[in-house]
């Protein structure tokens, strides 16, 4: 391809992110019998795969290829989106969710490394956040494009189903766009690199260094927020619209009705919004990251704002008014993507060039971990208590951070500092 590397880092997330069925995912598993605690389930089921092989993972990208990692990756979304196209009832959902775990596992990290291996080699380090908040603002602004086409797909076809296979299309020319990378977004590990290091080796660097476990703490706090509450935003604009879940259950159910075309539209809109702030957090993240008074620092106003986020959305679902919600959603999704290039950056100032899809990784599976744990338990809280006892849920997490880790941050090894 022709493309310059910029561009072509930004497609791969264009691409990966044309997830049509992704808006409403929990509709379709609630359509197809499964009631919350089942579909806090099928993401355990996802996350215990994807915790399972993390680690490994990164090791393995790091040493036999990352392209190859990319490629497995996009191979085991393929066969769990072709499974979730037919799966009716919980046990049919699992093996999807497994395979859907197992892309995740050797994903994660690995493109991060992959840029951050690409700007060194360059000696564009210091470009680290502004380059990754631009491709990742790609990444959102593909999220956006297909809300809309999911939204338009929605009201034509009979089953939701179809937009799991519909979702094949853009992952098998990701493979194509991930197969043509040039060879420089390997990081080459040397003999000498290989004899004195392992993924265990790595486990133990970030459990030794203080910074590091703050940063995982903080990950899993804010990051674990947005994974858990993701599945329920579609959910709770659907039901403005409709007196319960069973409804939503069967509207969206193989056999129902389909949705109704106000319930669609609120969907689309809401979460299109929510990717286009998303994107526009992460083009903007080098900037926000100037609000703090040192890089070093805990970010503790973006913390204090995710927290505000959170507690707009559950006095929304608290009170039934879907405007506060809506703008606590969209909040939360500029906040995080504002967050989390930044937050990456900092990780990266403290990892040794030939570790880092592997450190990447524990990061990401500390993560999967904490939300493997209170996925299903959200689920079980929001099947007896409704959905606000899961928002309630996460705003005690999005306050963690705040209480816990209110103390300064220990210092990072040495390391280019940004020009953005």
């Amino acid at each position: 391809m022709g493309l310059p590397m910029l561009w072509r880092f930004s497609l791969y997330g264009f691409l990966k992110n044309q997830l049509y069925f992704e808006p409403f995912f929990a509709i379709i598993l609630l359509g197809r019998g499964l009631d919350f605690f089942g579909i806090g389930v099928v993401f355990a089921v996802a996350d215990v795969v994807t915790n399972g092989l993390e680690v490994p993972s990164g090791w393995v990208a790091d040493h036999w290829g990352r392209r190859r990692s990319m490629m497995l990756s996009f191979a085991a979304y393929l066969a769990a989106f072709v499974l979730y196209a037919f799966a009716d009832g919980l046990w049919w959902c699992v093996p999807a969710a497994a395979c859907y775990g197992v892309g995740e596992a050797f994903r994660s990290g690995t493109h991060k490394a992959m840029i951050f291996e690409w700007l060194r080699r360059r000696g564009r380090l210091a470009e680290r956040t502004r380059v990754y908040g631009f491709t990742r603002s790609w990444s959102q602004v593909g999220s956006a494009v297909a809300v809309v086409i999911s939204a338009a797909l929605a009201l034509r076809i009979p089953d939701l189903g179809w937009l799991f296979l519909i979702a094949c299309v853009p992952y098998v020319l990701g493979l194509v766009n991930l197969w043509t990378y040039p060879p420089e977004v390997e990081h080459q590990v040397t003999a000498e690199d290989a004899s004195r290091e392992g993924f265990f080796a790595t486990l133990g660097l970030v459990f030794r260094r203080a910074g590091m476990r703050h940063l995982v703490l903080e990950s899993c706090a804010v990051q674990g927020v947005q994974k858990l509450l993701a599945p329920y935003v579609p959910v709770v604009l659907a039901l403005a619209g409709l007196p319960a879940a069973g409804a939503l259950a069967d509207a969206a159910g193989v056999h129902g009705a389909g949705l109704p075309v106000g319930a669609v539209l609120t969907i689309a809109a809401v979460v299109a919004a929510l990717h286009l702030c998303a994107a526009l957090g992460s083009v903007t993240a080098h900037r926000v990251a100037r609000l703090e008074v040192s890089e070093q620092a805990p970010p503790r106003r973006l913390w204090t704002l995710v927290a505000v986020a959170v507690a707009l959305q559950a006095a929304g679902v608290w009170t039934g008014q879907v405007a506060p919600a809506a703008l606590g959603f969209v909040a939360l999704a500029f906040l995080y993507n504002a967050w989390r290039p930044a937050f990456l950056t900092r990780f990266d100032r403290d990892t040794p060039a030939d570790r880092q899809a592997t450190v990447l990784s524990v990061e990401s599976q500390a993560t999967t971990a904490f939300t493997a744990v209170l996925a299903p338990l959200a689920g079980a809280a929001a099947d007896r208590w409704g959905l606000g006892a899961v928002f309630g849920l996460c705003l005690g997490l999005s306050l963690l951070p705040l209480i816990l880790l209110s103390g300064p941050a220990a210092p990072s090894r040495a390391a280019p500092r940004e020009n953005a």
